[in-house]
């Protein structure tokens, strides 16, 4: 079983998820937009355990924090799509001619992929190729538990930007139309604002319907 906690971060209060596999207290971060106290004391009163830094996209917003995080945690690995790892090696900003100011990675552990399975534990997430509000968006998937990590590509009755750099509609909708053919009883973890249910946003989302 794998249980998470949910903590808003930085200014544009960006959620990173604490993931635990509850058989062996492996634990996950999802997106670190900021690695502050909240976010260092959770995981600490977690165990500690701490195997990868998951990356849903490359927005500052999303990864600000990683540098520190692996500094705390080097044997956590950094993982990140081949697409959006520029952001997080600091080469490409997320808003064009307004360079990020964050200490960066000098190069991930690992880059994802569509149907890339992370073991955490007993617990296995799979990566869903998501691309649209960045080129290399990715969502992770525990299909045992159905919770889907979304980032900024499906909110709760809302979508992500597909207006900064590497944003397509065309491509966005159609992410978005992908993840729709999961189970209605997914619940979706989105990387801003509250959770949602994949049904419930078939159903009430008006910039994609199914």
């Amino acid at each position: 079983m794998l249980n998470y906690t949910c903590i808003p971060v930085g200014m544009l209060q960006s959620n990173s998820y604490i993931l635990k596999d509850a058989a062996t207290g492996a634990l996950a971060l999802v997106d670190c937009g900021v690695f502050n106290k909240p976010v260092r004391e959770e995981l600490a009163a977690q165990g500690g355990d701490l195997r990868y830094i998951l990356l849903t996209h490359g927005h500052f917003d999303h990864i600000q924090g990683v540098a520190r995080a692996k500094e705390a945690y080097p044997a956590a690995s950094v993982c990140v799509s081949a697409e959006d790892a520029p952001y997080v090696r600091g080469e490409q900003s997320t808003i064009p001619h307004r360079p990020m100011h964050h200490k960066s990675v000098r190069q991930p552990d690992l880059l994802l992929a569509e149907g890339s399975v992370l073991a955490l534990g007993e617990s296995a997430l799979r990566v869903i190729f998501t691309p649209g509000h960045t080129l290399g968006g990715v969502c992770f998937y525990c299909e045992a538990d159905g919770l889907l990590f979304t980032g900024d590509t499906l909110f709760f009755e809302e979508v992500g930007r597909d207006d900064l750099p590497g944003g397509d509609w065309p491509t966005l909708r159609a992410s978005i139309l992908r993840l729709y053919d999961l189970p209605g009883e997914t619940a979706v973890l989105p990387g801003h604002g509250q959770a949602s249910t994949i049904a419930h946003e078939r159903k009430n989302n008006l910039y994609v319907k199914q």
